[in-house]
């Protein structure tokens, strides 16, 4: 799992565990300061209001091969999870069993007690390409709470549930059940299925991707206003390192759209070993439902470095 994907699913535990080790720097910014390296506190580099376009992804294009079907392919479910707040997701490899490579690309059919589920966003992140034999592709079942619904209990209070064995049709071949599990269905659940596709690559590393990065945010943010919060960026290296051309990052809560930014770099080099805090804001929409959400932070560099935390939005 890469660095992005790992701060971006980051667990409450972790994200806590973050927090603890930054007690001093939370210390510094509420008054104002920064700690430097040297023991001295220097202010913080102030947010300039630098909207920039949203990266955009190139889909991969088939080279020319057939596109892999239920046939070339034996799917087995590998884990299940909850994989951000409110998606629980079942994952599943589809293992090329043909004598040949295919094309894995779109979203598979899939029926859940005998009916069609919807599409789910791409939470897997997985791309489409090649398959190789003997290669797996990935793709979940995602399972969300619907809105007003009261479960079915028991009368012991024990949550009414079924347990299905889905069955996904790949390409245009008939559909095939997984093996290796089933899925635990209610009335209060709403059921999609991901695309599926490969994990992408890892990017090849620029002159951003050694930087070290740590997010300070509040406890709570309130739906309709601006989250403030702080990034610290860390020079770990032995070299300056030069922010230019000035870079964009991303930002956004798991719950909410992301907005892209063009950092300060009214200071822009980091010489080694050197921290620097920069302030922050984000613009809460004010649909934003209530709860638990996961905020991140992300250079727009080749190796889209950055760091996450956790927030509970109010309203």
């Amino acid at each position: 799992m890469n660095r992005t994907r790992a701060a971006r699913i980051v667990a409450p535990t972790a994200a806590a565990a973050l927090i603890l080790g930054l007690a001093a720097l939370i210390a510094a910014h509420q008054s104002g300061a920064a700690p430097a390296a040297d023991g001295a506190t220097t202010p913080a580099v102030g947010w300039v209001n630098h909207p920039v376009p949203m990266p955009s992804v190139r889909a991969p294009r088939n080279p020319g091969i057939a596109v892999c079907t239920s046939g070339d392919l034996s799917v087995r479910m590998q884990g299940r999870g909850l994989i951000q707040y409110g998606i629980y997701a079942y994952t599943y490899t589809a293992r090329n069993t043909s004598g040949h490579a295919c094309y894995v690309s779109g979203r598979p059919s899939a029926r859940v007690a005998g009916r069609l589920v919807a599409a789910a966003p791409n939470v897997l992140d997985v791309t489409a390409g090649v398959l190789a034999p003997g290669a797996s592709a990935t793709f979940a079942v995602t399972q969300s709470p619907r809105a007003a619904c009261t479960p079915a209990v028991s009368r012991h209070g024990v949550l009414r549930t079924s347990a299905v064995t889905p069955r996904f049709g790949i390409g245009a071949r008939p559909a095939v059940a997984a093996r290796g599990g089933t899925i635990l269905t209610s009335r209060c659940n709403k059921t999609g299925v991901t695309q599926i596709g490969l994990t992408p690559a890892a990017p090849r590393s620029d002159a951003l991707s050694p930087l070290v990065i740590r997010l300070q945010a509040p406890a709570r943010a309130r739906a309709g206003q601006v989250l403030r919060f702080t990034v610290q960026i860390t020079n770990p290296t032995r070299s300056a390192i030069r922010l230019a051309p000035c870079p964009d990052y991303q930002v956004g809560i798991s719950s909410a759209r992301a907005a892209a930014y063009r950092l300060n770099c009214s200071a822009p080099v980091l010489r080694a070993g050197q921290s620097r805090v920069y302030d922050m804001r984000y613009a809460v929409p004010a649909g934003t439902p209530a709860g638990l959400a996961k905020i991140g932070w992300f250079l727009l560099n080749s190796t889209r470095d950055g760091a996450g935390g956790v927030v509970t939005i109010t309203r």
